[in-house]
């Protein structure tokens, strides 16, 4: 029996070995990012908007053919003069399958720049497009990460704000935004799922990743309350209207499926965070595979 199970074992390490050994190139085409920014404007109110990043065609940028990445809306519970997010074209990107970066052409330049690189090891350095323009970025550790059916290499490149690079999908903190480095109450950016070729592969393969445009606007957004935020032991959840067998989802920042509760139904809900380890999650409304509201929550030590 112990036999079996050594054996049983090594070919578990192998297959994962296997697994993330092989590159898994960046998507160019039919894939899209949904991501959550949230900020504290204090007087001002609070930025808490959604937004997809898609790939929208080809351009050509001094003799070398690049994919275009686009916003085409903005899903926003902001309140205050707090918010907005631009929308619109934000550059051009290609990659260097054999050398494992990416890089990017900024809107308004004509000149590219480093976005990523799928080659660093632990204690190396941030540099290019991505760099904190106030504070050093040195790789923490680099493990793998389930995406759909296969494990990827993940690199973690900021404690402070949770940031992790994920191989052929990019930074959890925004697909192009710089790291803020670790002075707190700056932007903060949540990758909530990716999805290529009209199938979800984070946080899972069952959710739903649909691109944020106006129509889903019109027909999903809901507006949602967690009270307290933060909590230790629960929180209760308020709609601005009647949920009908809709589902929460709680997500790591890693956009690792933590929980997930079924058959949410009424105004609100109590939500209790027994099993939850310590830390920042995003919680997710869905009703008839629409999602309806994004929410980040932090749970505290009881």
């Amino acid at each position: 029996m112990k036999t079996l199970l050594l054996s049983f074992s090594l070919i578990s390490v192998f297959v994962l070995n296997a697994q993330t050994s092989s590159y898994h190139e960046f998507p160019d085409s039919n894939a899209a990012w949904n991501y959550n920014f949230q900020l504290n404007c204090f007087a001002n109110g609070t930025a808490d908007e959604s937004y997809s990043i898609m790939i929208s065609g080809d351009t050509t940028i001094n003799n070398t053919t690049y994919k275009k990445l686009s916003i085409p809306y903005l899903q926003s519970q902001s309140t205050g003069t707090c918010g907005a997010y631009a929308i619109g074209y934000k550059g051009a990107i290609r990659e260097d399958v054999q050398a494992k970066k990416i890089y990017i052409v900024a809107p308004a330049s004509n000149s590219e720049e480093l976005l990523y690189d799928f080659n660093l090891a632990v204690g190396d350095t941030l540099k290019g497009y991505l760099e904190s323009p106030i504070g050093v970025d040195v790789i923490q550790s680099v493990d793998s990460i389930l995406v759909g059916s296969s494990f990827r290499k993940r690199w973690e490149v900021n404690s402070c704000y949770n940031i992790y690079f994920i191989e052929g999908i990019g930074s959890t903190y925004g697909l192009i935004e710089p790291s803020p480095g670790c002075v707190s109450d700056l932007p903060d950016f949540s990758l909530i799922c990716f999805q290529e070729n009209g199938r979800s592969l984070l946080p899972d393969t069952t959710s739903s990743c649909n691109l944020i445009t106006s129509l889903q606007e019109q027909r999903a957004k809901v507006k949602t309350t967690f009270y307290p935020n933060p909590f230790s032991t629960y929180s209760k959840l308020q709609f601005d209207r009647n949920l009908l067998n809709a589902s929460l989802s709680i997500t790591d920042l890693n956009g690792k499926l933590v929980k997930r509760i079924e058959n949410i139904n009424g105004d609100n809900y109590t939500f209790y965070a027994n099993e939850l380890s310590e830390g920042v999650y995003i919680a997710r409304i869905e009703e008839n595979g629409d999602v309806l509201s994004t929410k980040k929550i932090v749970i505290l030590g009881l």
